[in-house]
C-alpha cells in the first residue's frame, strides 16, 4: 500500500517536475496578465491593427442580409404609413394611389439644391411682378421662345454669359458624407417600397430628368425665367448721369411721377441684372481646414449656382411641380430621410480536441430614418437594427440560395398613420 501511493506521489511529482521545466524553458509563458512584457505588448498592438483590417466575406453576407431584412421593415413601416400596404405589409395595388417618396441619406445635396431652386423661383416672381407694371398691355403675349429674343434687352456681356450657362452641360458626381453602406441602404429601401407600390425617386443615385433634354415647357425653372427676361425689356432706361442725380426735382406733378417711376425702373432694372450674375457665379462648398500632417483630401467638384438650380427642377418637374401652380405643401410627395449608423460582424473560431475545429460567423448593422411632409411635419422616425447569426461556415452557402435567411429586424420607433 505504500509502494503504491508512493508510486503515484513519485508519478504526480515527476508530472509537476516536467510542468516546471516547461515553464523555467519558457518564461516569458509565466508573466501575469497585469505584467506583460515588452515584447508581448508589441505583439497584441499588432494583433490589434490586423483585427481592424480583418475582412471575411462570409461575415459580410451576414451584414448585409441583416441590412436587407432591416430595409424591408422600414419599407413596410413607410408603406403603411402611406396607405400603400395593409397591416401585413402586403401591397393594396395601384401604383398611382400611393404617395410618391424621395429618399435622400445624410450627406445628399437634393435638398440644399431644392432649396436654393426655390429662393430662385421666389426672386424670379418678385422682380417679373415689379417689372410687369411697366409693361405695356400689348405686350403680354406669352412667353418669349426663342433665346436670341429672350435676351435682346440686356448688356451684349451679360447675355453671352447668360447664353453659355444656358447651353453648357455639365455631369457632375457628388460624393455624399457617409459610407458606402448608405448608398446601399437607400437602394435596398427604395426596392421593397417600388415593390409595395409606392412611387420612389432616388435624386443621390439618378436626379430625375438629367439625361433627357430640357423642356422649356414642363421645367418650372425655365417658365419662370423666361417671363423675367420678358419683364426685363419693359424697364430698359438711360442710365442717369451723375449730373442729373445732383440736379433739384423740379416741375410739374406729372413729371416727378415720371421721374419716380425711371428710377424704380431702373432699381428693377439693377435687381434683374444681379440676379442673372449670380446664375453664372461658381457654388464652391467650403471645406474645413486640414492639419498638416494629414493627407489631402479630395475637392468637391464645383458647378454654377445654374447647374445646381437645374438639378433641382428635374426633381421638381418629377414632384408635379410647374410655373401654373402652387403644389406647395399639397404636394403629395414625402421625403425620407435614411443614414447607416454602424455595421460589422464577428468570425468566432472554436476548437475541441473531440468535437474538432469549428468557425462561427455573425453580421449586423443599425440605422436611424425619418419621413417628412414637404411641409416639415414629421410622419416617422427610429432607429432599425438587426444581427444575422452565428452561422456555421458550412450554412453560409444557404443565405446564397435563398434557403436561410436572416431574422425581421427590429425597428424602434414608429408611424402616425395619415
Amino acid at each position: 500500500m505504500k509502494a503504491r501511493s508512493r508510486l503515484a506521489w513519485a508519478g504526480g511529482c515527476g508530472f509537476l517536475m516536467a510542468l516546471a521545466a516547461a515553464t523555467m524553458c519558457n518564461p516569458a509563458k509565466s508573466q501575469t496578465p497585469n505584467q506583460p512584457t515588452e515584447q508581448n505588448a508589441a505583439q497584441g498592438t499588432s494583433a490589434a491593427t490586423q483585427n481592424n483590417k480583418a475582412f471575411a466575406i462570409d461575415s459580410e453576407m451576414l451584414t448585409y442580409s441583416a441590412m436587407d431584412a432591416e430595409g424591408a421593415t422600414v419599407a413596410c413601416n413607410v408603406a403603411r404609413n402611406l396607405g400603400a400596404a395593409d397591416d401585413k405589409c402586403a401591397p393594396r395595388g395601384g401604383m398611382s394611389n400611393a404617395s410618391g417618396v424621395v429618399i435622400v441619406a445624410g450627406g445628399s445635396n437634393a435638398l440644399a439644391d431644392f432649396q436654393l431652386w426655390r429662393s430662385d423661383i421666389s426672386t424670379m416672381d418678385i422682380l417679373t411682378a415689379r417689372a410687369n407694371r411697366y409693361c405695356p398691355q400689348q405686350s403680354q403675349r406669352g412667353l418669349i421662345s426663342s433665346i436670341e429674343s429672350m435676351l435682346s434687352g440686356f448688356p451684349v456681356s451679360q447675355a453671352l454669359s447668360v447664353a453659355k450657362a444656358l447651353f453648357t452641360t455639365t455631369s457632375v458626381t457628388t460624393p455624399l458624407a457617409g459610407d458606402i453602406l448608405d448608398q446601399t441602404l437607400m437602394n435596398d429601401v427604395a426596392g421593397h417600397l417600388r415593390a409595395a407600390g409606392v412611387p420612389v425617386v432616388v435624386p443621390d443615385t439618378y436626379m430625375p430628368h438629367s439625361l433627357v433634354t430640357v423642356n422649356e415647357a414642363r421645367s418650372p425653372f425655365l417658365s419662370k425665367f423666361l417671363a423675367l427676361m420678358n419683364a426685363r425689356g419693359c424697364v430698359d432706361v438711360k442710365a442717369e448721369e451723375p449730373a442729373d442725380q445732383a440736379k433739384p426735382q423740379v416741375g410739374t406733378p406729372d413729371r416727378q411721377s415720371e421721374i419716380a417711376a425711371e428710377r424704380e425702373k431702373r432699381s428693377v432694372a439693377l435687381g434683374i441684372d444681379a440676379f442673372l450674375q449670380t446664375l453664372t457665379e461658381p457654388e464652391v462648398s467650403a471645406m474645413p481646414e486640414q492639419p498638416a500632417s494629414t493627407l489631402p483630401v479630395a475637392q468637391p467638384p464645383t458647378i454654377s449656382h445654374l447647374n445646381a438650380v437645374m438639378r433641382a427642377d428635374g426633381l421638381a418637374q418629377e414632384m408635379g411641380f410647374d410655373a401654373k401652380s402652387a403644389a406647395g405643401d399639397n404636394s403629395p410627395w414625402d421625403v425620407l430621410w435614411l443614414k447607416s449608423l454602424e455595421s460589422g460582424g464577428d468570425v468566432v473560431a472554436s476548437d475541441n480536441m473531440i468535437k474538432g475545429s469549428k468557425n462561427n460567423y455573425t453580421g449586423g448593422a443599425v440605422g436611424t430614418y425619418a419621413l417628412f411632409q414637404l411641409n416639415g411635419e414629421l410622419q416617422c422616425s427610429g432607429v432599425f437594427y438587426n444581427l444575422a447569426g452565428p452561422v456555421l461556415l458550412t450554412d453560409i452557402p444557404k443565405f446564397v440560395d435563398g434557403t436561410q435567411t436572416a431574422g425581421p429586424g427590429r425597428l424602434v420607433g414608429g408611424c402616425t398613420p395619415k
